[in-house]
């Protein structure tokens, strides 16, 4: 049993590429906007979703023991450079960070995250064991009891101001105005969700002067939401969405070491938030992943004093049990390097399912080559036939002015929504010759889902994308029209559905993520034929993670991707069937053929 206190009662107000985004410091008050959905009473209460045979502790009169350092904190630049304290409790080396902290930190990882929104209002107070941080009618609830972390709706808590509650599109001031919500679109609000660390044996913890929580957990709960991650090596803790040179050396220069306390606790975390936030439990067999690492003889390599064997550990979790080509490692700790893991990552590489994918592409890349040896032109017309080829949703950039009109600088595979616009330009002129329109995504491996929405929606005269909360079972679906004429107006004049064109798409097995979720919704419309080859699949959304050691890695995230029909949800991690299959690769490119093969069809 642990050593808890009955505490006294004290109230107060208090990561994509985040790279550049300033910020106050992390304990700043934060009072912004209402929420507007402070209304919605659909979510289950936190005593109803809590396991009814788990285990209540009393609280105990001996107090903590908790100790206070100030560290530096950069947010998202080594430019942003602050201070924070963190909080180690009996004499133990894992940092925490107070409740208190949160919002100011969430605020800061919110605003480079989403700069076309202002951050929504977070009310901090204090109740008792309990410590509460609310948005509106939705509480987060820090018990220091029971070592539990309950949200009324954790989507609701965390989504954009006015947008839809599993909302992939991420918004930025300059591409705000070239989509527009359509009043089809749909949300269906999921299950209160308690996070309980007490089997992790992860504490929350009340001294009686404050409320602490580990900030791994933080990261894990709270900023990986945002795809951002906290870093700690020691000295400081880094806060963001990766690490660029500067950040980099930074962290390498930590002077934390590895121990068995370090080694347990990162452990038990993994453990936690995989088992929470991995989107692929079901499809992997997967009841527990202290299970599998038991299975799979992993948890002695995990809970190895050896900072390389516990990294190695997580290594062949991804590439030789997971393999889901989501699951990615991004970078090691500040105690281990590639060179030193590289006796257990070289035999491994990529794992099979990295490895035939790696190989497929060198193959189709290899076969394009023969017909285009100085590189395939982003947009291009074979006779009545345009071709629309990008290997990547291209994130959309904040320094282009999406509202100029397109040039020929313009067919460039470099920004993929002016490439639309483009396309759209020269397939609509007047007594243009295109009657067949092939979008080419045989080598695509994904990117940037909103990017992937406008393409859809380039073709079908709307984006119809629905995603599930595999956590909370929320589910949205998410209908947007699109500008593409930069008019200003959402109509028929907009894109290319409904104007007599022959719609194709080409896909092949390397067609991952948006690079698979595209042919799928194109697929479920009837609107476009399918060529080619199964599409690779991919189905949830990238989630960037760390361990508490500072190890960087990404997994299928919670958000899963699907396909509605009929009002179901399906979703698309098989990959999307083509209508008409192409065995020879060759004749993916030889577009004088393939123009014949789909002027056939007319």
């Amino acid at each position: 049993m642990k050593k808890k206190i009955l505490a006294m009662m004290i109230a107060g107000v208090t990561v994509m590429s985040l790279v550049g985004c300033q910020g106050a410091a992390s304990n700043v008050s934060v009072d912004v906007k209402e929420e507007a959905d402070a209304g919605q009473d659909n979510a289950e209460t936190e005593d109803e979703n809590k396991d009814e045979n788990a285990e209540v502790v009393d609280a105990a009169p001996e107090s903590y023991s908790v100790e206070q350092k100030a560290v530096p904190l950069y947010v998202a630049s080594a430019d942003n450079k602050q201070e924070i304290d963190l909080y180690f409790v009996n004499g133990g080396i894992i940092p925490y960070i107070s409740v208190e902290d949160i919002p100011g930190l969430l605020k800061q990882i919110y605003d480079c995250d989403n700069p076309a929104e202002e951050f929504y209002k977070l009310e901090y107070k204090t109740d008792g064991d309990h410590a509460v941080i609310s948005r509106g009618a939705y509480k987060t609830d820090f018990d220091c009891v029971n070592d539990t972390i309950s949200f009324r709706d954790y989507d609701a808590f965390f989504k954009m101001e006015g947008s839809l509650l599993v909302d992939m599109v991420s918004r930025t001031k300059n591409t705000t105005k070239l989509f527009q919500q359509s009043s089809l679109s749909t949300d269906r609000y999921g299950k209160a969700i308690v996070f309980d660390l007490k089997p992790y044996e992860i504490d929350l913890v009340n001294d009686g002067n404050g409320y602490y929580v580990p900030l791994q957990t933080v990261s894990d709960v709270f900023f990986s939401y945002y795809g951002s991650m906290a870093l700690y090596n020691g000295d400081c803790v880094i806060v963001g969405g990766g690490l660029d040179e500067k950040l980099s050396e930074i962290f390498k220069s930590g002077s934390g070491k590895w121990t068995e306390e370090l080694a347990k606790f990162s452990y038990n975390e993994t453990c936690f938030v995989l088992d929470y936030e991995y989107g692929l439990k079901e499809q992997h067999d997967i009841d527990s992943f202290d299970r599998l690492f038991s299975d799979t003889l992993l948890k002695n390599e995990f809970l190895s004093e050896d900072p390389v064997v516990a990294e190695g550990a997580l290594y062949k979790l991804i590439y030789l049990y997971l393999g889901d080509l989501h699951s990615q490692f991004l970078g090691c700790s500040h105690m281990t390097d590639m060179a030193k893991l590289g006796e257990i990552a070289k035999p491994i590489g990529n794992g099979l399912a990295g490895t035939s994918w790696a190989e497929d592409k060198e193959e189709l890349l290899a076969a394009r080559e023969k017909f285009y040896p100085d590189k395939v032109p982003a947009y291009e017309e074979i006779w009545n036939t345009a071709y629309i080829t990008f290997d990547q949703f291209m994130d959309r950039s904040p320094d282009i002015d999406y509202y100029a009109q397109p040039t020929e600088a313009d067919n460039s595979d470099s920004d993929t929504v002016r490439l639309m616009q483009y396309a759209c330009q020269q397939i609509l002129r007047e007594d243009s010759p295109i009657e067949n329109v092939v979008m080419d995504l045989s080598i695509n491996g994904g990117g940037d889902t909103g990017t992937a929405e406008y393409v859809m929606a380039t073709f079908l005269g709307q984006a119809d994308l629905s995603t599930k909360d595999t956590l909370t079972g929320a589910m949205t679906d998410a209908v947007y029209t699109i500008d593409t004429n930069l008019d200003g107006k959402f109509d028929e004049n907009d894109t290319l559905a409904g104007k007599g064109l022959h719609l194709f798409c080409l896909e092949s097995p390397v067609s991952f993520s948006c690079g698979n979720l595209v042919p799928n919704a194109f697929k479920a419309s009837h609107k476009v034929t399918i060529l080619g080859q199964q599409s690779g699949g991919g189905s949830c959304a990238i989630h960037p993670l760390c361990t508490a050691g500072g190890t960087q890695y990404q997994v299928s995230g919670f958000r899963r991707f699907s396909v509605m029909k009929l009002g179901s949800f399906y979703d698309v991690d098989r990959g999307a069937e083509p209508d008409y299959f192409i065995g020879d690769i060759n004749r993916f490119y030889d577009r004088k053929e393939l123009t014949e093969y789909v002027n056939s069809f007319n």
